[in-house]
């Protein structure tokens, strides 16, 4: 009984101070805005692609910037996200985001840190038949030395290719695929070394952001490879999976043998047509 009662002015006092921070929290909230600077961020998708843009404001006064964490039982500093995406669409489409430089909460500064991109695509109707890669855009005080710059109209181009890498689903067994996008050069070519290839990406200065354009210019491969290498083997009619050794690693026997595959429900023996 003694040790209940040793406890009671604990309890009290994390939720006075849980009680506390929830209406300090509801209060600021009606204080949120986004800063009157900004940048867009704009471009094509081709169809049946989607794209997320996360953007990570950082405190510019930690001190200011102190909220409670019910969680952890003390304050951290606080941060914030904004989200902006789009939906799948059956053909090309085109997005544009808003993008402010900085967000103010209450007396908290914070300042735009980077932004978080996802492009998603999907190949088939089912759940699982979608697959994402990731790129970002870094936000530095300045530009960079060596980072590109923007062009007498305010605008930057961003590049970038996404291939589908097909492989057979160990858990469905059944024919997937894997989405992999890639940052180009100015002639859109990708390094044909598959490891070396970077994420769509760019470094950019914060004070030459505002009023400024980065026009992401996204599109597909239309040469899909294997996601492994040496797993499937190319004739004139198409992909052939290997039938790997038992016990062994996923890659072709010497001499190949092949062996069949279910895509959409079919028994296939070759990718992209099924059957020869």
């Amino acid at each position: 009984m003694k040790k209940s009662l040793l406890l009671l002015p604990l309890v009290l006092l994390t939720a006075c101070n849980a009680t506390g921070s929830l209406v300090k929290e509801s209060a600021l909230s009606l204080t949120e805005r986004e800063g009157r600077e900004s940048f867009t961020l704009a471009g094509e998708l081709p169809a049946n692609f989607l794209i997320q843009a996360t953007a990570q404001f950082n405190p510019l006064n930690p001190e200011r910037c102190q909220v409670y964490n019910m969680g952890l039982g003390h304050n951290v500093t606080r941060d914030t996200r904004t989200q902006y995406r789009t939906e799948f669409q059956d053909k090309p489409s085109s997005f544009s985001f808003d993008i402010p430089l900085t967000y103010h909460i209450g007396l908290c500064d914070m300042e735009l840190s980077g932004v978080g991109l996802l492009i998603r695509g999907r190949y088939g109707e089912e759940s699982w038949q979608h697959h994402r890669s990731t790129g970002g855009i870094g936000i530095a005080d300045t530009r960079p030395a060596g980072a590109p710059e923007f062009d007498s109209n305010g605008i930057q181009t961003l590049r970038g290719v996404c291939t589908w890498l097909f492989q057979i689903s160990k858990l469905r067994l059944e024919l997937s695929k894997v989405l992999s996008c890639s940052e180009t050069d100015e002639s859109w070519e990708l390094d044909p070394d598959f490891v070396k290839r970077r994420s769509i990406g760019v470094a950019l200065g914060r004070d030459e952001l505002p009023g400024k354009t980065l026009a992401l210019d996204l599109r597909v491969n239309p040469r899909e490879q294997p996601a492994y290498r040496n797993t499937w083997i190319e004739f004139a009619e198409g992909w052939k999976p290997c039938q790997p050794k038992e016990g062994g690693w996923i890659s072709c026997q010497s001499p190949p043998v092949f062996k069949t595959f279910k895509m959409n429900g079919r028994e296939c023996t070759v990718y992209p047509a099924c059957t020869e």
